[in-house]
């Protein structure tokens, strides 16, 4: 049992001035910088002038329930602070897909959306919603600034559905600022004056929301507006700086750490944080090795708001509660009970503070830090047998073949069936590639076949390079269960991965795109008479695989109502690493695609979709 420093509840420093709030009282040619991006900085005062404008527009329009979709985190900013100024709630829809801000839209007054979001809008008929919070039409004269309501709802979150469905999920101002100030207390030491906020993770959900907009904007630190994504973008622009800080995810951070990425950042990069999903103890110890220091890691969720976090080079596998986070397990199954005043679910104290009881067990030390012990909603019943899934996933990654495992129940012949999705060691590849799909799922179920009753076993595998999560992280019941969705045709049967001729290296998931890493080699069938003496892929061939990307990213094959731009620029020969990237395109309902290696971009397209199919 861990017997470290003493960690008592307690609550957040509180200040006379509420650090939200105020941000739109002072001067209106304030030139302290608020954001930032390749064309600018963006001012205190610019800030007040775009808030009072927008605020204007939407008093007038209705203080409801407003639809907010940007991809600009200083629109974000100027958007929930005009919301929070007009007594309106921000309503986040967890995607933007047209079905879902169809739905997402119903009941609101109306919408927020930046130049960059507007062809989601008009792919969902709805654009005549919109309004562009830093563009609004008409906005009148600015009004006084008022006092924000620290309790009227000001946000509504779509929680992912880790283990189940999502649900709505409400946000006062004072959830949200008190943890901005319990942030500042614990973590923002190392963020001396002038250090600049980097992200890749986005404003769309708290984590987001509060690391790389609502945090900065209270201690007066500039944030980056823009996301970047690719570490050939972020790194040189933050190694511009005098000091900045990174809030990213795991996924994000695996990429960026790999081969000393983040080398040239040292002495610069002041903290790194990392939420969302477990961060492997590999790449903790790579960017400390590189920077100076772990990654801050955060543990939380929509519901709770921040609850601990932990540095692998101070804490180890313990988790430390944020300031005026209480814990404790209540009941004999290691759940774990959260109150705080960042908590808007569950049971409301008489103090302010909510309590709730989580999903998660862990097992609390002597000085109140804690070890997480996997989930209690993840106990399952098969075949009149209970099955902690999270037990079985923790043998699979003892075998040699398997880095990671993730197990769901689907229904299978009218009954429920253990389902592994598993991403394979180098080692395991090469026995994929060797064994087969079959012969490859029959090792790991004798692996199993020790531990676990025959009903238990998984009846269906599934291999990728790395689990399928989220821009978040997050890991969900539905991206598990759309890899079992098997594509019909050709083009779906030569993209799997035991499949000869096509190795897929890596697959990375986003909110709005999907990329694959594949490796073509003159194992290829569809290489036969195409040509003798100098082999080439055929077009239709590059088409089936993007189909299939497709359907492998939605869990649904495509209907195809047909394809505009399409291009095969070169021949494509065998011996090529290439790069396939689906997402979702700005004209109207379709796909784009674009198939390269680097600078050499072999096939590009966009696959038009029925209507129906969003």
């Amino acid at each position: 049992m861990r017997t470290a420093r003493k960690v008592p509840a307690m609550s957040p420093a509180r200040s006379d001035r509420l650090p939200i709030a105020t941000l739109l009282e002072g001067d209106p040619d304030d030139r302290t910088p608020v954001a930032f991006d390749r064309r600018g900085l963006r001012t205190r005062g610019g800030l007040r002038r775009d808030v009072s404008a927008l605020a204007s527009v939407v008093e007038r329009a209705g203080v409801g329930r407003w639809l907010l979709r940007v991809e600009d985190s200083y629109a974000a900013a100027v958007s929930l602070l005009s919301l929070a100024r007009a007594g309106a709630v921000a309503v986040f829809p967890p995607n933007g897909r047209p079905e879902t801000l169809r739905r997402v839209a119903q009941g609101c007054v109306g919408a927020l959306w930046d130049a960059a979001c507007r062809s989601d809008a008009e792919a969902a008929g709805i654009a005549h919603l919109g309004i562009d919070p830093l563009d609004p039409p008409d906005p009148g004269p600015p009004t006084t600034p008022a006092r924000i309501d620290r309790e009227r709802p000001l946000v509504e979150f779509r929680t992912s559905g880790t283990t189940g469905a999502g649900r709505v999920v409400s946000k006062a101002l004072r959830h949200l600022e008190d943890e901005v100030l319990a942030l500042e207390a614990k973590l923002g030491g190392p963020l001396r004056e002038g250090t600049r906020i980097f992200a890749t993770a986005s404003h769309q959900h708290i984590y987001g929301l509060l690391f790389r907009v609502f945090w900065p904007l209270a201690a007066r630190r500039a944030f980056q507006s823009e996301t970047l994504l690719h570490a050939s973008e972020l790194i040189p622009r933050m190694a511009e700086c005098e000091a900045a800080a990174l809030v990213t995810t795991p996924v994000h951070l695996k990429r960026m750490a790999a081969s000393d990425g983040l080398r040239p950042l040292r002495g610069i990069c002041r903290a790194v944080f990392s939420s969302g999903g477990p961060l492997d103890a590999e790449t903790a110890k790579s960017v400390a090795q590189q920077l100076g220091a772990a990654p801050v890691e955060v543990f939380g969720s929509t519901e709770t708001g921040g609850i601990a976090v932990r540095r692998r080079d101070a804490d180890g596998e313990f988790w430390v509660p944020l300031p005026g986070v209480a814990i404790r397990c209540p009941g004999d199954d290691g759940r774990l009970e959260v109150t705080s005043p960042y908590v808007s679910v569950g049971e409301s104290l008489d103090d302010g503070r909510g309590r709730t009881l989580l999903g998660d067990r862990v097992a609390i030390g002597a000085d109140g830090s804690f070890l997480l012990r996997g989930r209690a909603d993840r106990v399952v019943k098969v075949g009149e047998k209970r099955l902690a899934l999270p037990e079985m996933e923790r043998l699979l990654e003892l075998h040699p073949y398997v880095a990671e495992a993730a197990l769901l129940v689907r229904e299978q012949a009218g009954e429920g069936r253990v389902h592994a999705v598993v991403a394979p060691t180098p080692g395991g590849w090469e026995a994929l590639r060797r064994e087969g799909r079959r012969g490859f799922g029959a090792e790991l179920t004798r692996h199993l076949s020790g531990s676990f009753d025959l009903v238990l076993l998984p009846r269906a595998w599934r291999s990728v390079q790395a689990l399928p999560r989220d821009a978040q992280d997050k890991l969900t019941v539905a991206a598990l269960d759309a890899l079992f969705v098997e594509p019909a045709g050709a083009a779906g049967e030569a993209s799997r991965p035991d499949a000869p001729g096509l190795r897929i290296l890596d697959e990375t998931r986003e909110e709005d795109a999907f990329e694959r890493r594949i490796e073509v080699t003159d194992r290829l069938p569809q290489l036969e008479g195409h040509f003798d003496g100098f082999p080439v892929v055929a077009g239709v061939v590059q088409l089936g695989w993007a189909v299939d990307a497709a359907a492998a990213w939605r869990g649904r094959r495509p209907r195809l109502a047909g394809l505009e731009a399409l291009k095969f620029s070169q021949p494509l020969r065998p011996g090529r690493t290439l790069t396939l990237r689906i997402e979702r395109a700005r004209e109207g309902r379709s796909l784009r695609f674009r198939l390269h290696d680097g600078e050499d971009v072999f096939a590009s397209g966009r696959l038009l979709l029925e209507e129906g199919d969003p």
